[in-house]
């Protein structure tokens, strides 16, 4: 089997995060979910196993990609055909009729729900917009039955709808979240997304639509899981390896990215082998002198790390976007990072006037750690080496 170097991590190919799952599973008992996380750290291949894991737990769950999607109106319809009447469980059929005949008069109606228990639905006062009824009619099919709504590039896909159409998109928040706190209610959501979602909502000034979710930032993974994975694929290709030499290998990933440890172990074969190919006599053994050759590769492939740079430059206007670029590049030469006086002090001349200065780089910190450009602790600092040399390489200036 082939290293995964960017596809989703399924089967056999997903290591670990397995203190996330029971996390997350414990969240999902009482709360709705964002899952948040830079690029890279495998948030869509954690759905697909929670997706995989949740008839055990008592739940029908559905993983849907709404990337490709910018309408609300596409969203419901999206929504409604993952659980529509013939998919849902026992469900509700019985008291359908009844409900919608109310819709128009009454703002909470309790329904009984086969079994006897009760719920209660808050029904959002909609303006009459195209999804109004799809969305009230898949509230009242749902909200009943333990289903749970894995939704990845929420974020990807609210970016493009505010930019489509706002008012819709505050719309499609306000009846989300109205659904999501009310009475009685046994569906659940995880949002997910490969671009930040709070920062997205803090831009648009949209935050409350989400402080009744928990938070769940998933992390890199530990170096005890990152060895273990990196000598499962080492054992599966075949190649014995040098001692130190995973650890090494680590270590100059730093941030213990899947995707960017599987990215550095197979340029990192590769290189062995070529490196056989060249001397049959060398002994077949993966080094840290294969692992050393395959970084300097990565980083002059400026195609795999350029979307990192092209990202901001799409996103971000001027002059916030000269100020960003301008804040990477000085953490970029700074090789044990920077306390946040000393880049701001740094960034003096892309912001003279200290208030507003102090208001960019807020801005900007909340953007970049959350997309994982940076970590915005004590001390800011690139947790990924890999793409603070090639900032430093390519942006630093």
């Amino acid at each position: 089997m082939p290293i995964r170097v960017g596809n989703k991590a399924d089967g056999d190919d997903f290591f670990d995060r397995t203190a996330e799952r029971e996390d997350l599973w414990r969240y999902l008992a009482g709360n709705h979910v964002v899952l948040s996380g830079a690029r890279r750290l495998g948030k869509t291949s954690l759905l697909q196993r929670l997706a995989e894991e949740a008839a055990e737990r008592g739940w029908q769950a559905r993983l849907l990609d709404v990337e490709g999607i910018d309408s609300a109106e596409a969203f419901v319809d999206q929504l409604a055909r993952a659980f529509d009447e013939a998919t849902l469980s026992g469900g509700r059929r019985s008291v359908g009729a009844a409900v919608t005949r109310v819709f128009a008069s009454l703002r909470k109606v309790d329904v009984r729900v086969p079994g006897g228990a009760g719920v209660g639905l808050e029904l959002q006062a909609l303006t009459e917009t195209p999804w109004r009824k799809a969305a009230l009619a898949l509230q009242e099919r749902v909200s009943g039955q333990t289903q749970l709504f894995l939704i990845d590039e929420f974020s990807v896909f609210l970016d493009k709808l505010l930019a489509r159409d706002a008012l819709d998109g505050e719309r499609l928040l306000g009846w989300l979240r109205a659904w999501r706190q009310q009475a009685g209610l046994a569906c659940r959501f995880v949002f997910s997304g490969s671009i930040g979602l709070n920062a997205l909502l803090a831009r648009h000034h949209l935050s409350t639509r989400f402080n009744d979710c928990a938070d769940f930032r998933l992390g890199p993974f530990k170096p005890a899981a990152a060895l273990a994975m990196l000598a499962e694929l080492a054992q599966r290709e075949q190649w014995p390896v040098a001692a130190d030499s995973l650890e090494h290998l680590c270590r100059r990933v730093g941030w213990l990215s899947p995707f960017y440890l599987n990215l550095l172990l197979d340029g990192s074969l590769q290189a062995a082998r070529e490196r056989l190919e060249e001397d049959r006599t060398a002994q077949r053994l993966l080094t840290i002198d294969d692992i050393d050759a395959a970084y300097d590769r990565l980083l002059a492939n400026r195609s795999r790390f350029f979307h990192w740079f092209q990202r901001l430059a799409r996103e971000l206007q001027e002059p916030q976007l000269s100020f960003t670029l301008a804040l990477l590049a000085a953490v970029a030469r700074a090789e044990n990072g920077l306390s946040r006086r000393q880049l701001a002090t740094r960034l003096t001349r892309h912001e003279p006037d200290p208030d507003r200065r102090a208001e960019r780089l807020d801005e900007a910190l909340l953007l970049l750690e959350e997309d994982g450009y940076l970590d915005a602790g004590e001390t800011i600092h690139f947790p990924s080496f890999l793409l603070r040399d090639y900032w430093r390489r390519n942006h630093g200036r």
